[in-house]
């Protein structure tokens, strides 16, 4: 378990994630305790690698078991603030797997280029 910060002060997140302030949110206790929430209900195991969740889009190579270390917001807190301390919102990921679902993560063709082509 992590060491949280101490509490400073009382914050209306919903309000807050609307005027763009999401820093803020994601550097607070109540992120903290979110997230180390949704991490346990999933038994700190990836969700997606384990083939139990996916967002519609990508989809894993092979079934595996990996530890997660990321909570994911379902509906992105941009589009629905209402839902940002919501655990039901929320599900544990590995980096590797929140990279790809995040469309971070680009997958590189793997054939390899002639150098010169030859010419007898």
């Amino acid at each position: 378990m992590k060491k949280r910060r101490k509490r400073r002060t009382c914050h209306d997140w919903v309000k807050e994630i609307a005027l763009g302030h999401t820093n803020q949110f994601y550097n607070s206790t109540d992120y903290d305790i979110w997230r180390e929430q949704v991490l346990e209900r999933d038994h700190y195991e990836c969700q997606f690698f384990a083939g139990k969740w996916d967002d519609g889009i990508h989809k894993p190579n092979k079934i595996k078991l990996v530890k997660a270390n990321t909570a994911h917001h379902i509906e992105p807190i941009k589009l629905r603030p209402d839902l940002c301390l919501d655990v039901n919102n929320g599900v544990a990921l590995s980096f590797e797997a929140h990279e790809i679902i995040s469309d971070r993560k680009k997958f590189k063709n793997k054939q390899k280029k002639l150098l010169t082509r030859e010419m007898w």
